[in-house]
């Protein structure tokens, strides 16, 4: 299969996962309504079980909103024509490195390097 073919794959599986998101955060937000409309169970009501709800719900949107950011970002370069593109070293990132990790702007190489330098490893350059 050509990498037009491969990248035209990618392309239907960022737009069917964010599709998956915006449906399911839509139900997730109807099923809270109708439960904020409902009489509660004087249990649910202890703030330890709140609270936890809460923080439960706000990580999975802050979650969901990460992931529908990357896969925009994803379809812009996409449609700028530099998917794909490493944006350190400019040459393609494999085909096998985007069907796993279809967000992925750097090459593996030039991804651990980054890496390294942002936490401060062994290969990073000193700041003055």
């Amino acid at each position: 299969m050509t990498r037009a073919n491969e990248l035209l794959k990618i392309r239907e599986l960022l737009q069917r996962r964010r599709r998956e998101i915006l449906s399911a955060n839509l139900g997730a937000h109807r099923e809270l309504t109708s439960l904020k409309d409902q009489e509660r169970d004087p249990e649910y009501e202890e703030n330890a079980q709140a609270e936890l709800a809460d923080y439960t719900l706000s990580s999975l949107m802050e979650a969901q909103r990460r992931e529908i950011m990357l896969i925009d970002a994803a379809l812009r370069r996409m449609d700028m024509g530099v998917f794909g593109d490493c944006v350190d070293c400019g040459y393609e990132i494999p085909i096998e490195r985007l069907e796993v990790l279809p967000f992925a702007i750097r090459c593996e190489e030039d991804a651990t390097r980054h890496e390294l330098e942002t936490r401060g490893g062994p290969s990073a350059t000193p700041s003055l």
